[in-house]
């Protein structure tokens, strides 16, 4: 195991302040993308960057 390695459970916790907790979790966790088909959209992060973060810049 490497010195630098994360689990998907330690990104998760450990969310920056004043970083959007989904957006770092999907950054880091390559689970949640796992189950997409190549070149396949995630809707969750197509609705981030269309519309912004909730609870950081909605509109």
């Amino acid at each position: 195991m490497g010195l630098f390695r994360t689990s998907a459970r330690a990104a998760e916790s450990s969310t920056p302040k004043g970083e959007c907790p989904q957006c770092w979790e999907h950054a880091y966790n390559r689970a949640i993308h796992r189950s997409l088909a190549p070149r396949e959209d995630c809707p969750q992060c197509v609705d981030h960057m269309v519309n912004g973060c909730p609870g950081f810049n909605r509109h």
